[in-house]
């Protein structure tokens, strides 16, 4: 008999567990899934977290944000900093936003206004936020005195304006901030209001600085510049930062120079390298002159109206080759360590032109070198420029650790989409493209049943890879043009093997089934009113057998038809997996699965004749009442004494041992020797017994061998 195993995710009502905490009873979630509730059906569905959106030009403040840089702050909540692409001035304004990674929602939280110390007109190139915890020692509190034991606040220059919590070295732990309002030495900190009295114990202070790479109006006016002492509290109150003048290490923008007279005039971006100590963390500033600028931003500044000229580590010679392509001067520039390529293991510095990604390990940004580029990948897009031409205008490439690939991006130009490969040097074409320009505009005028998603509109995209999100922010200046997104990159089906980003059912017990038919999957393959109606990207199907209870079994995907026919089971399992990097970038949603399968009853196809059987002549028979639409599979008939439940016979008919059988065409008037060809409704086959037991009453079951 069929039966069916109609399983739903619920929404909210479904038990969940992460894939690390794994739980074959279960709902198991890679770390981008979610699982939604809501009003309707449609809105209980399982899958990658949805696409988040924020219109930083339509917040109350309107600011043309670019340049994402992200922090987590915390497992649920990340920091998403955007830079001022407003036209030319001498203050630039830094937006703050946070992310919900549970919900895709961003909340905007402020800014703050970057006010420099050459008061001519500036461009940002290139922007960066370094975000450090200083957990070193202890301290305890008396009013609006701090306290160390074991610190060094002066000597690894804490900063005034940065905020300090007690009880904790975990920032997301911590309920009430204090704001710094001197840094008298290594032990001795002053707060702006009073904290009371805390015994000595943990704290953190969250030492939070601005970078960004300038061109100005006045060329020699560019550069490095970092804004110091920053905190969550002045974004939240819009505070504006004075120009630094004489004084280091307090809240101020500092112009970090590399020469009394500004060579680094045409800056492309602003790579971050990691924190080797308090005095030690450098930034590496691309230039059109084709030299690379690396600044110490950490050590003690030497100031004269708050420029500084000795924090310029190493200059680099004039690259001695001219680059392949134009080289771009928005955000371009990503210092990391892949582990793959020519440059696995390695830390360097990856950045574009318009047609090559290059390479320069940082080992090789030396004083003076003229050969500081280490290899160069050319750009052949996925399937060869037969499949997809050439953009031939790349403007920006981001890290995705998680996914450990590059993530390159264009100006957008005629609509050019966007790539997501492995770094080569051998000319192999780019892994995957995405995005694509169907010129939707995402604004909060857009028709309600329109589906918000990071379309191109002929724009570039600025980009940051963070826990596996990508934050995307369109480069524009109007509000029709800006949306800010994340998208679950790190959820891509193509790299679920190391990021073991799935769905994964609980097992179902099938211990009763003679055959699997199908897996039947619902899902919500479009989103939007009709007339703005949008694909979901495609999803993939998975199931084991084995392995199940400490998951450890392998997976085998399975076809559109869902097809089980060929698997035999008394337990199954199954997962999804998901595309991401396609045209629209908007993840499928599961809703549910139906299992069915034969269960140990008659076979569904069958039904008992009575007229055609014969107990005294040990004949049973039964009549097809669904066509197979394929040849007729191994029988199997089974008997047993119905008193005891005794095993009497057991018998198939591919090689009967213990009895014959037939099939008759015409009603049961001539029976024929077994043909599994013979697959018609009407039709009638019997099973003849070479002996049973005397004596004893039958019970008689047809299934699926």
């Amino acid at each position: 008999m069929i039966k069916a195993i109609n399983y739903k995710f619920n929404g909210g009502t479904a038990s969940t567990t992460p894939v690390t905490s794994y739980d074959s009873t279960k709902v198991n979630l890679g770390s981008l899934m979610r699982i939604y509730t809501g009003a309707s059906p449609k809105d209980k569905f399982v899958g990658p977290m949805k696409i988040g959106m924020a219109r930083p030009m339509e917040a109350s403040t309107p600011i043309a944000g670019i340049y994402p840089h992200v922090h987590q702050f915390s497992s649920k909540i990340d920091w998403v900093f955007l830079f001022d692409n407003a036209t030319a001035a001498a203050t630039r304004r830094v937006v703050l936003y946070e992310h919900n990674k549970q919900t895709s929602e961003f909340n905007w939280v402020g800014f703050v206004l970057l006010t420099y110390p050459p008061n001519t007109n500036h461009t940002i190139r290139g922007a960066r936020v370094a975000r450090e915890l200083y957990t070193t020692g202890t301290a305890s509190v008396s009013g609006t005195a701090v306290t160390g034991t074991g610190t060094t606040w002066t000597s690894d220059g804490m900063k005034v304006g940065s905020r300090i919590g007690f009880g904790s070295t975990d920032p997301a732990q911590i309920t009430t901030w204090y704001e710094i309002s001197a840094v008298g030495g290594n032990t001795s900190i002053t707060l702006t209001v009073s904290a009371g009295t805390i015994g000595d114990g943990p704290y953190v202070i969250e030492d939070l600085m601005i970078l960004t790479a300038n061109t100005n109006a006045t060329a020699t006016n560019g550069g490095l510049f970092v804004a110091k002492g920053v905190s969550y509290a002045a974004f939240v109150s819009q505070v504006t930062i004075p120009a630094a003048v004489s004084t280091d290490n307090i809240r101020a923008v500092y112009w970090i120079a590399d020469a009394g007279t500004v060579v680094n005039t045409a800056s492309c971006g602003c790579a971050l390298g990691s924190r080797i100590s308090w005095t030690e963390q450098y930034a590496y500033v691309i230039d059109t002159n084709r030299r690379v600028y690396i600044y110490n931003f950490r050590k003690a500044l030497t100031l004269a109206s708050g420029k500084d000229t000795t924090g310029t580590a190493i200059t680099t010679g004039i690259l001695a080759s001219a680059f392949t392509g134009t080289i771009s001067q928005a955000n371009n520039g990503r210092i990391g360590n892949l582990a793959h390529g020519p440059g696995s293991g390695v830390d360097s510095l990856y950045f574009v032109t318009t047609t090559r990604v290059y390479r320069a390990a940082v080992s090789a940004l030396t004083a003076g070198s003229t050969a500081w580029t280490s290899d160069i990948m050319v750009e052949i897009p996925p399937g060869s420029a037969n499949t997809y031409a050439a953009t031939s205008v790349m403007a920006a490439v981001e890290i995705s650790d998680t996914i450990d690939r590059l993530v390159i991006t264009t100006t957008g130009a005629a609509g050019a989409r966007s790539y997501v490969t492995r770094y080569n040097t051998v000319s192999d074409p780019f892994d995957h493209i995405f995005l694509n320009d169907d010129k939707q505009l995402d604004s909060t005028l857009a028709d309600g049943g329109s589906v918000p998603h990071p379309a191109i509109l002929a724009l570039p995209f600025s980009a940051w890879s963070e826990g596996g999100i990508l934050y995307l922010c369109r480069v524009g200046t109007t509000s029709a043009q800006i949306q800010l997104y994340s998208l679950p990159i790190g959820a891509h089906r193509f790299f679920v093997s190391t990021t073991n980003e799935r769905v994964i059912t609980p097992k179902f017990d099938v211990s009763d089934s003679t055959a699997l038919y199908n897996v039947y999957v619902s899902a919500i393959d479009e989103l939007g009113d009709d007339t703005f109606s949008l694909p979901t990207e495609p999803y993939g199907i998975w199931y084991r057998t084995s392995g199940i209870s400490d998951n450890s079994g392998s997976w085998t995907e399975l076809d559109q038809t869902g097809d089980l026919s060929s698997v035999s089971a008394t337990e199954i399992q199954f997962a999804f997996t998901f595309k991401i990097l396609g045209a629209t970038c908007i993840p499928a949603r599961i809703v549910g699965l139906s299992l069915i399968y034969e269960d140990s009853n008659t076979d569904s196809h069958y039904e008992p004749s009575v007229s055609e059987s014969s107990i005294p002549s040990r004949i049973f028979a039964y009549r097809q009442g669904t066509a197979w639409g394929s040849n007729i599979p191994n029988m199997r008939i089974r008997m047993w004494n119905a008193s005891t439940g005794a095993s009497v016979l057991d018998d198939n008919s591919d090689s009967p041992t213990l009895g014959t059988w037939e099939y008759s065409t015409d009603g049961g008037s001539i029976w024929s020797a077994w043909d599994n060809t013979q697959d018609s409704v009407g039709n009638y086959i019997r099973y003849t017994a070479t002996s049973l037991p005397d004596g004893i009453r039958i019970r008689a079951l047809l299934t699926q061998s």
